[in-house]
């Protein structure tokens, strides 16, 4: 098997970058809780250019500071355009040291941690690792850095690790080569983390945060992510699979399966109008395709060399009309899903699949508290058929329709009553089944 660069995937994900000079004090600021929202990072109150939006699993490049104290912000971005700070704290950043702040556990209790290494990077053939657990649900792990096809008789590299807690052992130093990093709870040899192997290049100087795994196809508990400086990048159990939805949003087609190479897939079969299906795929290419489940041989949709990633959850509506065979336009809409539950807000999805709705015009998504409709109301407007938006909700009970733009009178064409709960996460469906309101559905499928 050949081994995965692991410089080649950080190269490709720069977030921001610096000069990094020898003597002033460096700065990386990395996101690990998750379920708090996208934050700002701010540096004596004032937001740090580039850093206004940090998502989960993000860790920013080194920022270069004056020696001094600096007091360090985390702002969460709540829904609304709204901030509320939920971490500060005054720093002491001395010359020739480099210095990460990592905002873990959950959003409830969220909480910084400070590490502080000298800024002595690793010689040329040498790789320089430090690393966190960052899993607030995960007791004591051990790291094993070695290419043993067995970790039995392998001691770890660092052992005993607990969560948010600095170990003596860190960082270490190693040879560069190729290398397999598995993690398992200390003192055990079960493998909740494999990476495969990899390249690990010489002179790489590498922050690993092991942080919660909330995306799509989990199997391992953790992610790492990998952040060298410049950028990062999450690395992902070598088993990790995708997610894949396929949504009947037709309302005149019979139940469909899904086929891959011509073949049912186990899972995505019998699907009936207004369903959604979920399953997890071992991530590669597909030839897929969408036929009546009464008889294969009636294709409606063709998606030849469909591929999918580990760690994505990705949604595939059947939109458009069956009319007849001969007449059909059904066809697939793909959307890359973010299903994180984020405890601050509820998220929804809203979706427009109605063919007769797209015909007549751009239509306008509106919520409101009491199912009264006016131009304060709308919360997405000029929405085309195929149109997707999500939208970052508090909680509450929402009265939510679909209304002609044109329509001065703001009569709902389509309408439904829809509870949100912060940490939710949903999808709310415009098809053309006026009579029974939009589609509604959460997401249990989320982590």
């Amino acid at each position: 098997m050949k081994a995965n660069s692991l410089a080649l995937v950080l190269g490709s994900t720069v977030l921001l970058t610096g000069c990094l000079l020898e003597d002033e004090p460096q700065l990386r600021v990395t996101h690990a809780s998750s379920d708090a929202p996208l934050v700002a990072i701010t540096i004596n109150g004032k937001v740090v250019d580039g850093l206004e939006e940090v998502d989960y699993q993000v860790a920013s490049g080194f920022l270069n500071l004056e020696e001094g104290t600096y007091n360090i912000g985390v702002e969460a971005l709540l829904a609304g355009g709204e901030k509320t700070e939920v971490i500060g704290a005054n720093l002491d950043f001395a010359p020739d040291m480099q210095y990460d702040i990592i905002a873990l556990n959950s959003a409830a209790d969220i909480e910084p941690v400070v590490l502080s290494r000298e800024s002595i990077g690793p010689e040329a053939g040498e790789v320089r690792i430090d690393v966190l657990h960052a899993h607030p649900d995960v007791s004591g792990v051990d790291i094993y850095l070695a290419t043993d096809e067995t970790i039995d008789g392998v001691e770890p590299s660092v052992g005993g690790l607990e969560f948010k807690i600095d170990s003596p052992d860190l960082p270490v130093t190693i040879s560069s080569g190729t290398y397999r990093i598995r993690v398992t709870l200390a003192g055990e040899k079960s493998i909740v983390f494999d990476s495969g192997e990899l390249d690990l290049a010489g002179g790489s100087d590498l922050m690993i945060t092991a942080v919660p795994n909330v995306d799509g196809g989990a199997v391992s508990p953790v992610n790492l992510l990998v952040a060298d400086g410049e950028g990062a990048a999450i690395l992902r159990n070598k088993e990790e699979k995708a997610t894949v939805r396929v949504v009947h949003a037709v309302d005149d087609a019979p139940e469909v399966d899904v086929l891959a190479s011509g073949s049912p897939v186990d899972g995505l079969t019998m699907i009936a109008f207004r369903e959604f299906r979920s399953l997890d795929l071992e991530p590669d290419s597909y030839d897929l395709s969408v036929a009546a489940s009464i008889d294969n041989s009636l294709v409606v949709i063709d998606a030849p060399d469909t591929s999918i990633e580990a760690g994505t959850t990705t949604s595939i509506y059947a939109v458009g009309k069956l009319n007849s065979v001969t007449d059909s336009t059904i066809e697939p809409l793909v959307i890359a899903e973010d299903l994180r539950s984020v405890a601050l807000y509820g998220k929804v999805r809203v979706v427009h699949a109605s063919p007769t709705a797209g015909d007549l015009g751009l239509v306008d998504i509106h919520a409101s508290a009491d199912g009264v409709f006016d131009e304060t109301t709308a919360v997405i407007k000029g929405v085309d058929f195929k149109d997707t938006a999500t939208l970052n909700v508090p909680a509450g009970t929402y009265f939510l329709a679909v209304i002609l733009a044109s329509d001065g009178t703001f009569s709902p064409a389509v309408e439904a009553m829809a509870m949100v709960e912060d940490g939710g996460v949903y999808s709310v469906v415009a098809t053309d089944d006026f009579a029974g309101g939009l589609m509604l559905n959460v997401d249990n499928s989320a982590p």
